[in-house]
């Protein structure tokens, strides 16, 4: 074996980030468009939810019936997708959302794109208030969406009542 072959890939399957792969050994029998959205999505909405470093109970019902809605799951799976997400963010703080943004990107419309924006300001809201840096990780994904500001913007004007910076 030469050295340049250490650098080879090892005839695994490509994982996106820890979640995908544990997505992928929790659910082997799912379609892997299906699990790459499903980790890409509920990373992202685990990401809003702790960026204050605390979920509530009411962040948690949010993901799992935004996850119901996005990929049709059943509420069990969905959960189970849901405390996975955030055990992934709570263990890795420091992780660089735009490995969950980039595969988005290459999948969806940006229609599909503004609907994930309106998604994480509903999850930040569902809490009651959407603070300064909620709302600054939110426009932090919606650039590497590569959406516009006016779809931040108008993403953001979906849940004006619970800014806090307008209280």
């Amino acid at each position: 074996m030469s050295f340049w072959d250490l650098f080879k890939s090892q005839d695994k399957t490509p994982h996106l980030n820890n979640l995908h792969e544990k997505l992928i050994d929790n659910f082997p029998d799912s379609e892997e468009d299906e699990l790459v959205f499903l980790a890409c999505l509920a990373g992202l909405m685990a990401r809003v939810a702790h960026v204050d470093f605390n979920v509530s109970e009411t962040e948690i019902e949010q993901m799992k019936s935004s996850l119901m809605k996005w990929v049709k799951l059943d509420g069990q799976k969905a959960l189970i997708i849901t405390k996975m997400a955030i055990k992934e963010m709570k263990e890795f703080q420091g992780l660089d959302t735009r490995d969950y943004c980039r595969p988005l990107v290459d999948r969806c419309n940006i229609d599909q794109r503004y609907e994930v924006l309106i998604t994480l300001f509903s999850i930040a809201a569902s809490d009651g208030s959407v603070d300064i840096n909620e709302s600054n990780e939110i426009h932090y994904i919606s650039n590497s969406l590569n959406l516009e500001k006016k779809h931040f913007i108008a993403a953001r004007a979906t849940i004006m009542e619970s800014l806090k910076s307008l209280k």
